[in-house]
């Protein structure tokens, strides 16, 4: 008599990448311009070499398109359109974003990133944060808990679908 050993095989379990993050999206009824959009929590950075002023980095995002959104609390912060926000990545390389809102004097910046900015970010560790407006340049220094939420945040925009109910 012949008897055959069944050796099962573990089937190895495929990980998704949000697996090992927490993605803190959230969407409510609320409409920009007219369409739906999901946001994470800010990340707060403080103006370099200063005490008292502070912004915020925030990304969302509408239909499948991710933005960042960047103010400054420094009242009468007039920005242009196309004014830069300029990333600058620990290996020396350069992103110059440009602002697409109209001008405004309320330190708000809303920047649309393509796929290809979206991997250089995702990619590298950003050492400083440069914000110029009308009247003063702005400097930040994000720390690797920032570059961490910012790469994890992007992470799980990548996965997420906008629900148009």
């Amino acid at each position: 008599m012949i008897t055959f050993s069944g050796v099962s095989a573990q089937k190895k379990k495929k990980s998704h990448p949000l697996d090992d993050i927490n993605c803190p999206i959230t969407q409510n009824e609320l409409l920009l311009d007219g369409k739906h959009f999901a946001s994470v929590p800010p990340i707060f950075l403080r103006v370099y070499n200063e005490t008292a002023e502070y912004a915020t980095v925030q990304l969302g995002k509408r239909k499948g398109n991710v933005f960042l959104y960047f103010k400054i609390f420094t009242d009468n912060t007039c920005v242009k359109q196309e004014q830069p926000l300029e990333l600058y990545f620990e290996d020396g390389a350069v992103l110059s974003l440009k602002n697409q809102l109209k001008v405004n004097c309320d330190g708000n910046v809303v920047l649309e990133l393509s796929v290809r900015q979206i991997k250089i970010i995702r990619s590298h560790l950003i050492n400083k944060i440069k914000f110029f407006t009308l009247n003063k340049d702005y400097e930040f220094s994000p720390t690797d808990a920032d570059n961490k939420l910012l790469r994890e945040y992007l992470t799980c925009f990548k996965y997420y679908k906008v629900k148009n109910d």
